[in-house]
C-alpha cells in the first residue's frame, strides 16, 4: 500500500469522478485508475462501483475511507513535524553541561545566541560528565558541553568540536600565606586540607592526578558538588582547592585568592559534543555552529 494510492483514493472518493480527480492531482486518468485497481487487489475488495458517468464508494470503500484519511493526516503531521524539527529558527535545544561551566559560560552563550534566534528554547540538564555522555548516547540530549574534552575519545559514537582551555588556579583564603604570591608550585599546597569535588566528578580526578604528579596525595577535608560551594568553604577558611578560571573575574571573590600555578600550564579543555549518527534538530545544529564560531572568534587555545 503506497501513500499515492491513498491520495488518489481520497480524491476520487471526494469528487466521485476519476477525470476530475486526475485534473486536481495533475496526473493522467489512467494512472489513477491503475493505482486504485492495485489498491483494491491488495485489499481484496472493491472500493468503488460505477453509477452513470460517475462512481460511488462501495460498502467496503465507505468503511475504508476514514482509515485512509487518518493515515494521510498522520503522514501530513509527520511531514510538518519534520519541517519544524529541521527549522533552525524555532524549536527546543536539549543541552547538557557540568556545573563548573554552568555558572557563567553557558548562561552567557545562551544569552548571546538568543539575541540572534529569539524563538529557540532550551531544555537544560546539569549533571556530571559521565552522565552527559550517557545521555548523548541514548538520545536524551542533543548537545553537551564536555570537560575535560579528552573524555570524548573514550566514546567513539560521539563527536564534536574542541572549544577552549581554562587555566586551573589554586584557590586559597585571602589571609593564606600563599595568597599574595605571584604564582606557586602545586606542591606548596601539600600541608593544607583540600576541598574537592566528590568522587565521580572529572574536576576531582583532574586535581587529584595533578597533586600526585606534584609528589603528594591531597588531604581531603571536605567534598562538594558545586564550584560555588567549594569557594564558600575556602572563603570560610576551611581549606584550599584548585578550580578553573571559568570567567575573567572568577578570582575576584571577597575572602579568597586565585593564585596561578607554575610548572607546565595546568589547563582544563572544554568542548561541545553530539552523537555522530543521530540527526540533530535545526536549532541544535545552529546552536552548535554558533558556539564553535564564538569560541574561534574569542581566540581559543589549541588543544
Amino acid at each position: 500500500m503506497e501513500v499515492r494510492q491513498l491520495q488518489y483514493f481520497r480524491a476520487v472518493a471526494e469528487l466521485e469522478h476519476v477525470t476530475q480527480a486526475a485534473e486536481r492531482l495533475h496526473v493522467a486518468q489512467s494512472a489513477i485508475s491503475r493505482q486504485i485497481r492495485l489498491l483494491e487487489e491488495e485489499l481484496g475488495a472493491p472500493l468503488f462501483y460505477r453509477e452513470g458517468t460517475g462512481i460511488r464508494l462501495s460498502a467496503f470503500g465507505k468503511r475504508f475511507l476514514p482509515r485512509a484519511l487518518r493515515i494521510l493526516r498522520e503522514i501530513e503531521f509527520a511531514r510538518q513535524d519534520a519541517e519544524h524539527f529541521l527549522n533552525p529558527d524555532t524549536g527546543t535545544v536539549r543541552l547538557g553541561f557540568p556545573h563548573s561551566v554552568g555558572v557563567h559560560y553557558v548562561p552567557s552563550l545562551i544569552a548571546a545566541f538568543r539575541s540572534e534566534a529569539p524563538n529557540v528554547q532550551f531544555d537544560l540538564v546539569q549533571t556530571r560528565v559521565h552522565n552527559l555522555l550517557e545521555d548523548l548516547l541514548n538520545g536524551d540530549l542533543e548537545l553537551a558541553i564536555i570537560t575535560p574534552w579528552e573524555d570524548i575519545d573514550d566514546v567513539p559514537p560521539l563527536t564534536g568540536e574542541y572549544l577552549y582551555q581554562e587555566e586551573m588556579r589554586a584557590i586559597v583564603p585571602s589571609n593564606h600565606p600563599l595568597a599574595k604570591k605571584p604564582d606557586i608550585h602545586l606542591s606548596e599546597l601539600q600541608p593544607d586540607p583540600f576541598i574537592l569535588f566528590k568522587p565521580g566528578y572529572t574536576l576531582r580526578t583532574l586535581v587529584w592526578d595533578a597533586c600526585l604528579a606534584a609528589g603528594f596525595e591531597p588531604n581531603i577535608a571536605f567534598e562538594a558538588e558545586e564550584t560555588d560551594t567549594i569557594r564558600a568553604f575556602v572563603q570560610a577558611g576551611l581549606g584550599v582547592s584548585v578550580l578553573p578560571m571559568v570567567h575573567p573575574n572568577a578570582g575576584n571573590v571577597p575572602g579568597i585568592a586565585a593564585v596561578p600555578i607554575r610548572g607546565g600550564g595546568f589547563l582544563r579543555s572544554v568542548g561541545i559534543a553530539w552523537h555522530r549518527e543521530a540527526g540533530q534538530s535545526g536549532p541544535a545544529r545552529r546552536f552548535a555552529q554558533f558556539v564553535v564560531a564564538r569560541a574561534r572568534a574569542h581566540g581559543s587555545l589549541s588543544p
